[in-house]
């Protein structure tokens, strides 16, 4: 049972911390998908999905924070 993560399946988030600087201006609505396992340096890791993209993201918890 994955009991770190801070986020949940279904919970709302936007993505705060990216390379790509057009995600963090939009402050997109993602949901979160599925709760990943931790990083070998211990941060957890989700998969999130956007209604206007086809594709999931690979997010690190400290990348997203809850809307």
């Amino acid at each position: 049972m994955l009991t770190s993560h801070k986020f949940k399946v279904g919970q709302a988030v936007r993505i705060m911390v990216s390379t790509d600087m057009r995600l963090q201006l939009k402050r997109e609505r993602f949901t979160v998908i599925r709760l990943l396992p931790e990083t070998p340096e211990g941060q957890p890791e989700y998969r999130i999905k956007s209604e206007q993209e086809a594709f999931e993201r690979l997010v690190a918890e400290r990348e997203i924070a809850a809307c």
